[in-house]
């Protein structure tokens, strides 16, 4: 499942990633690098997809789609 996020460096050189769709409700992470940013956003796709995070069963084939702010 591919979800599109806007992706922006701030000007404290952070990285946000933003996320406005209706899959989920809308929501930003930020991290030091892209890399960790992107995958902080993943998670948390993933967390917000999951059914029960706590029954440990995982949604799978959580994409980001990166698009450049």
């Amino acid at each position: 499942m591919r979800f599109a996020c806007q992706v922006s460096q701030r000007a404290d050189r952070s990285w946000s990633v933003r996320y406005d769709g209706v899959e989920v409700d809308p929501f930003e992470v930020s991290a030091g690098t892209r890399a960790d940013a992107i995958e902080k956003a993943r998670r948390e796709l993933q967390y917000r997809l999951e059914l029960c995070p706590c029954s440990g069963e995982q949604f799978r084939g959580v994409e980001i789609e990166v698009i450049e702010r």
